[in-house]
């Protein structure tokens, strides 16, 4: 009787795969936890936020995979380069991306939330013994009023304004090699994400730099998103649980711990961030 009902479940399980939602039972006959979904977002690497060798996969990865997990999902993450990240979520090949900054031409191909996962802070950076009265710069156009060479990054937001504020940017291919241009004298100020900045500069030149170089006040404040795919078959649905749990209690609670409780305005922006 035993092997002819444990002939029987078999059967059923062949025809349904033995679907997650199914009631199984523990040991002892009380019901087991259902088998979590997994969801997968492609990224890259952007230490301290995001990065596959570092603590919790980064600021925003740890944000991520904590609120997915209160949704009933576990959380994979692909590390590709960015603009591979980008394409292959837009693509639908993966359900979503982050983290970005939200655009008009972005939220025509993803399905952007009203919620941000965090709120970044883009600084400018200078070398106190170039600069030891401070630098006063709330904006681009101040770099401009002062008559600073700023150095920048190549697709970054800010190379379009500079082009039109007239300013003669040295622009360079990634991130390191515009701190070692700073470093070395051959710029006055690099603009970049407070916190990545900070990490960056020890990173690429060592653990006295943080003593080295100060940092304006913020030029510009963004909101930074999830993007979820509008062809990935699950891309909507998570889109739309996402959103309704940030305005759950516990969803607020979690953005006011990362003080970025809900999304300005989707300003414009240019740039792979």
């Amino acid at each position: 009787m035993i092997l002819r009902r444990w002939l029987l479940a078999v059967l059923l399980c062949a025809g349904s795969l033995c679907s997650a939602t199914q009631d199984v039972r523990a040991e002892g006959g009380k019901p087991a936890q259902p088998v979590v979904s997994e969801v997968v977002f492609a990224v890259g690497e952007w230490a301290p936020m995001i990065g596959e060798n570092i603590e919790n996969f980064g600021i925003h990865s740890k944000r991520v995979m904590e609120v997915f997990k209160a949704m009933g999902y576990r959380v994979r993450l692909e590390f590709l380069p960015w603009q591979r990240a980008y394409e292959q979520t837009r693509q639908g090949i993966y359900v979503g991306t982050f983290s970005w900054l939200s655009t008009v031409d972005r939220a025509a191909v993803f399905y952007v939330p009203d919620h941000p996962i965090a709120r970044a802070y883009q600084k400018a950076f200078y070398k106190k013994s170039r600069f030891p009265g401070g630098l006063d710069i709330s904006s681009l156009r101040d770099i401009a009023t002062l008559g600073l060479r700023p150095v920048g990054v190549g697709s970054y937001w800010y190379e379009d304004a500079y082009k039109r504020l007239g300013l003669d940017a040295d622009i360079v291919t990634n991130p390191e090699s515009a701190w070692r241009f700073l470093n070395a004298g051959r710029a006055d100020v690099f603009v970049e994400e407070e916190e990545v900045g900070r990490s960056d500069m020890v990173h690429f030149l060592g653990d006295e730099a943080a003593t080295l170089y100060g940092a304006s006040e913020p030029i510009k404040t963004d909101d930074m998103f999830i993007l979820f795919s509008r062809q990935h078959p699950d891309g909507k649905r998570l889109w739309e649980e996402f959103d309704r749990y940030m305005v759950s209690d516990a969803g607020q609670e979690l953005c006011h711990k990362w003080h970025a409780c809900l999304a300005s305005v989707h300003a414009p922006s240019t740039g792979d961030r």
